[in-house]
């Protein structure tokens, strides 16, 4: 095991560098929970977006996501194939569109949710009230502050 770091920024920056590897383990969590779904991570995460979104256009659930934009106008053109989702005509502007999921990808995303929640609750169980809240107030704070320098 590592020696713990003595200063505060020494501490913040290891606990910043661990979220790499959280992150690819959540992500090969998720890629695994995805299994016979013929989603990708993307593709998942733009139609969790649309869900919650109802119907947005392009930069809406660009910027919900912060995803770059040509990234989630790939996922919508390989989710628009997969009929997963669907264009409706924007009266506000001619060339501009809203995407819903269509009947069948909003069952799928939530099939897919379904599951998760129900692993993430059992997860929970390891951990106090207390510490799920610091964690979800760290990682507020932390995305806030850290996408103000970028």
């Amino acid at each position: 095991m590592l020696k713990k770091p003595e200063s505060k920024t020494e501490l913040l920056y290891a606990g910043i560098q661990m979220t790499r590897p959280l992150l690819r383990t959540i992500s090969m969590c998720v890629e695994a929970d995805l299994e016979g779904t013929d989603l990708t991570l993307g593709q998942r995460a733009v139609m969790e977006a649309a869900l919650v979104l109802e119907q947005a256009t392009a930069p809406e659930l660009t910027d919900f996501l912060q995803l770059k934009r040509q990234f989630v106008a790939k996922m919508l053109k390989e989710l628009l194939d997969k009929k997963m989702v669907e264009q409706l005509s924007n009266p506000r502007h001619k060339r501009s569109v809203f995407y819903r999921l269509t009947p069948d990808g909003k069952a799928l995303i939530k099939k897919v949710r379904t599951a998760e929640m129900n692993k993430v609750e059992e997860f929970a169980q390891s951990f106090s009230d207390e510490e799920v809240e610091t964690y979800y107030r760290m990682q507020c704070v932390l995305n806030d502050a850290l996408a103000k320098r970028s």
